[in-house]
């Protein structure tokens, strides 16, 4: 097997366009390389789940919303005398 070195003097004494087209081939083959990794990283049973997250919306009311009707029935003294 040549080293590294070897295809990199061999790439050295190509003509300019072929040297082009060479990186240019070198470069989309390590797209397709490195693809296949990054789409395969979310498959599984929550698949479907992580491909959704972030696009929903709730109309029910929520914590955030509400922050201080909820903190002050947090902090607020409970009152029995009325």
């Amino acid at each position: 097997m040549r080293t590294v070195e070897d295809l990199l003097e061999e790439a050295k004494q190509l003509p300019p366009q072929a040297r082009r087209d060479l990186r240019d081939r070198l470069d989309k083959s390590l797209e397709e390389e490195e693809r296949p990794a990054a789409e395969g990283a979310g498959e599984g049973p929550y698949a479907a789940l992580l491909r959704s997250a972030g696009s929903a919306h709730s109309l029910a009311p929520d914590v955030a919303r509400n922050k201080n009707k909820h903190l002050g029935e947090i902090y607020a003294p409970n009152r029995t005398d009325r």
